[in-house]
């Protein structure tokens, strides 16, 4: 990929990547190739240097290097004395040029990189753009844009050469860098936000790193690197950005805190507090930008780390009264746009003044839509504070509300609990009985007090189904949706809480039609709200997804969540992208895909950690346990089990049966195979008497893959005629045909979970297929059967379970053999020879002896085996 560009991740030029950066390179190998020049023109920091020493490197021709700086530029020639004749400089220019070029040409092709060209003096200038006009060397000059050197530079280059402006990395190329920079991933929220504040600046992106990292703010857990708080005031980026401020007069200066504090402003804003003058010249300087946002002109900085410089480098009075005069300036005009009420409570709460606490109140609950409960929480306790302070204004107790809503959204149920008022008394709103509900349920583990806050209101009776659902009450908490859902006048949001409820449960009780049309139902009505509930969309698919997940549709469970999961990470919201990721991982384990599975659920726990609400990290840890314990990796299975049980609490009984199935899982990877389909066999007991027969299936069928098939299958039959859909009636099958080493049973179960994209399934079953026929000499259908494994097995990521038995039937094909064969199933032998570079006789000889070795006959009873 070539090399890095210039200011990267890293401090060696020789031994960086290149990235993001190979089209500017072929252009710039493409003139010089016609003996042309090029100027460089880009922000500071942005890699130009580094692109134009790559320049020089990659053609391999001889240069000369020239650097443009400040000192330099008071001495006339200073920057390029290296290139001049020995024994002092000639008197007259047209002597220097013919001495310096007649040195140059000395070495054909010779190519002369100018770096910050847009420092060099006068008399520099002028040989350069004279050794161009002669066509004595080829330039490749770096400019700066904006700086006031730059236009005549330019000037020089207009009819001699060419020019390429240096853009800002795009995304992709950003996500390359911090993978080469960081020793493992970073959780999408935290690189989206990296993406934010280095604005494709690879330079900016190295100091932003190093200062976050030695100050903590980016920090490791679970193996992810996640940001945590605010920005880094670090020296690294305090540094890069006050090389530029200290070049500007004290009146620009005081424009570009002004911003720092508060973009994007609104022009009028600045010019009121600032002065036009100021702006001007503040602008003129490349710093600061001012541009069209819809019927207004607004002002921001030239880069979002300007901000972070200037914020961390100024002085607290300084910027208290920035926000203050922010702030008044706002109190007295209309606040029309969405965002004037967030702002003027952020600009308030930072001036360290609360003059109006109505205004953060009504900030916080923005706050809490836009997903950032940090600062919902701050602003809320800044009301409270003020509120209390004005006494009788009746403002504190509105913010206890709020704040205990805040508190509990953020997994923080006892201090939620604690700014409950009147605790034990009948609150009349609806929305207040649900937020008490919620804390005295979550928070604090009280299942009948938080029943009994619930009044008899539509959107009570939507979370009640809420808390019967993960009380383990499916019955009761379907029926409890389906009241909400029928009735004509239900408000929008109950419809929606309905909706969620309504079709987990739906989903788990196996009655997957009804799960889909109670999801559609609610889907129209969250897309229909989706600005005023940002989380309905989100609440609803989660119920589709665990009703698809339910009925064995893992492909199409996957395909919500991810769906869910790229929505979530786009909006930033932190706590909804962690229980997609959850989902994620809870499907890609069910699958099969067991990496994919450990890297979600890790991720999971990382995204929740500020914003549990519903007390779930649990088990998620479980579930990572059992990731780990189908990959073989007893000991870290043992560890998440037991940071789960440290956080056992009297809450979501839903998902016992879903925890101690995971723990068998762990003890079979222990090696105590008889021990873990015993917890198996009781996980399904859990899961019967919560009301979830698809999950009891789940828990009998792994009793039957720990060596339980003949215990467990009468009763998975009868399961199957209980629930909707085919997958438990697979499972029953499978288990039959397991307790009655029934080769053909095995093989048309492989078929089926293949079908339903279960392949660590599948390849079980082919794995116990092969194991069968071979008893049974039937050595045709054995090879078969094994190659089918094979096939299955390479899909699963090195999961390791009892019934994969890897030191059983290996596949019985060379690799030659599966390469070709592999290809036959879609493509002519006379392609697979021309992809190959063999014969088509080769080809054919290939699969005439694959044909023997599996007892088939053609193409298309090979495209049944290796899929």
């Amino acid at each position: 990929m070539g090399i890095l560009c210039g200011g990267c991740l890293g401090t060696s030029h020789d031994r960086l990547p290149l990235i993001g950066r190979e089209r500017e390179l072929e252009s710039i190998a493409t003139v010089i190739g016609t003996d042309s020049s090029v100027v460089l023109l880009g922000a500071a920091g942005v890699g130009k240097t580094r692109l134009a020493r790559e320049a020089l490197h990659h053609r391999r021709r001889a240069h000369q290097w020239v650097v443009g700086t400040r000192a330099a530029a008071s001495i006339p020639l200073g920057a390029v004395s290296h290139l001049l004749p020995d024994g002092g400089q000639p008197g007259d220019t047209a002597s220097l040029v013919r001495a310096v070029a007649a040195r140059l040409t000395a070495q054909p092709g010779v190519v002369v990189g100018v770096d910050d060209a847009h420092l060099l003096d006068d008399a520099s200038v002028a040989l350069l753009h004279q050794l161009v006009l002669c066509r004595a060397a080829t330039v490749v000059a770096t400019v700066r844009t904006g700086d006031p050197g730059s236009d005549p530079l330019l000037a020089l280059w207009k009819d001699t050469g060419e020019r390429l402006t240096v853009h800002p990395l795009p995304d992709e190329a950003v996500d390359l860098l911090l993978a080469q920079a960081l020793p493992g991933p970073i959780d999408p929220i935290s690189r989206r936000h990296l993406r934010r504040l280095a604005a494709g600046n690879p330079l900016l992106l190295r100091e932003l790193l190093a200062d976050a990292r030695q100050s903590g703010t980016l920090a490791t857990r679970e193996g992810i690197w996640h940001w945590r708080g605010p920005g880094p005031a670090g020296a690294r980026v305090g540094d890069l950005v006050l090389t530029r401020v200290r070049e500007l007069d004290k009146a620009a200066r005081a424009v570009l805190e002004i911003v720092a504090c508060g973009e994007p402003l609104a022009l009028s804003v600045v010019e009121r507090l600032a002065g036009t003058a100021a702006v001007d010249a503040a602008e003129r300087s490349g710093m600061v930008v001012a541009e069209r946002s819809g019927d207004r002109t607004v002002v921001r900085l030239a880069h979002p780390l300007y901000g972070e410089g200037l914020r961390s480098a100024m002085p607290v009075a300084r910027a208290r009264a920035i926000w203050r005069d922010l702030a008044v300036d706002m109190a007295v005009r209309p606040m029309r746009r969405r965002d004037d009420v967030l702002l003027a409570g952020v600009w308030e709460l930072q001036s360290g003044t609360v003059r109006r606490p109505d205004v953060l109140l009504a900030a916080a609950r923005q706050a809490m839509a836009r997903f950032d409960l940090a600062l919902a929480e701050r602003l809320a306790r800044a009301s409270r504070s003020a509120a209390t302070a004005a006494r009788g204004s009746g403002g504190e107790r509105e913010a206890d509300w709020l704040l205990a809503e805040i508190l509990q959204f953020r997994g923080r149920g006892t201090e939620a609990a604690a700014m409950l008022p009147d605790h034990g008394s009948t609150v009349a709103d609806p929305a207040r009985a649900v937020t008490r509900a919620m804390i005295l349920y979550w928070g604090l583990g009280q299942r009948e007090d938080a029943e009994k806050a619930l009044d008899a209101s539509d959107t009570a009776e939507a979370t009640r189904s809420w808390i019967m659902l993960f009380d383990g009450r499916c019955r009761e908490a379907l029926g409890a949706a389906e009241s909400v859902l029928r009735a004509p006048d239900s408000g929008d949001q109950a419809v929606i809480w309905a909706a969620m409820g309504g079709g987990f449960a739906a989903g788990l009780l196996g009655r997957t039609d009804r799960a889909a049309a109670i999801a559609e139902q609610g889907r129209a009505v969250a897309d229909a709200h989706a600005e005023q509930y940002p989380w309905g969309q989100a609440q609803v698919a989660y119920g589709l997804c665990m009703a698809r997940f339910a009925a064995g549709a893992v492909g199409a469970a996957r395909e919500i969540a991810d769906a869910g999961y790229g929505a979530a990470v786009a909006r930033d919201a932190r706590a909804m992208a962690g229980l997609w990721a959850a989902f994620r991982g809870v499907v890609a384990k069910a699958a099969g895909r067991i990496v994919d599975a450990g890297d979600a659920l890790r991720e999971a726990v990382v995204l929740l950690e500020d914003g549990d609400t519903y007390q779930v990290t649990r088990v998620i840890l479980a579930e990572l346990a059992g990731a780990y314990a189908l990959a073989g990796d007893a000991t870290a299975a043992a560890n998440c089990l037991a940071r789960a049980d440290a956080m056992r609490a009297p809450v979501n009984r839903l998902f016992h049966a879903w925890m101690e199935l995971d723990r068998a899982w762990a003890t079979a990877a222990g090696g105590a195979r008889s021990a873990a389909a015993t917890l198996a066999l009781r996980a399904a007991d859990l899961a019967r008497r919560t009301d979830q027969p698809t999950i009891e299936a789940i828990c009998r069928y792994d009793a039957a893959r720990l060596g339980e098939a003949a215990r467990v299958q009468q009763r998975l039959h009868v399961l199957a005629g209980e629930v909707d859909g085919e997958f438990v009636a697979v499972l029953a099958g499978a288990a039959r045909a397991l307790a009655g080493r029934d080769g053909a049973g095995l093989d048309r179960a492989t078929g089926q979970f293949g079908e339903h994209d279960h392949r660590l399934l599948a390849a079980e079953t082919a794995t116990a297929a092969a194991q069968a026929y071979r008893r049974d000499g039937r050595v045709g259908l054995a090879h078969r059967a094994a190659e089918r494994a094979a096939t299955l097995r390479a899909g699963c990521q090195g999961a390791r379970t009892p019934l994969l038995d890897l030191d059983g039937p290996a596949s019985v094909l060379t690799p030659r053999e599966r390469e070709i064969a592999t290809l036959a199933i879609g493509l002519p032998s006379r392609e697979v020879a021309r992809r190959l570079g063999v014969s088509v006789r080769t080809v054919d000889n290939h699969l005439a002896r694959i044909y023997q070795k599996l007892g088939i006959t053609g193409r298309a009873e090979l495209r049944a085996i290796i899929r």
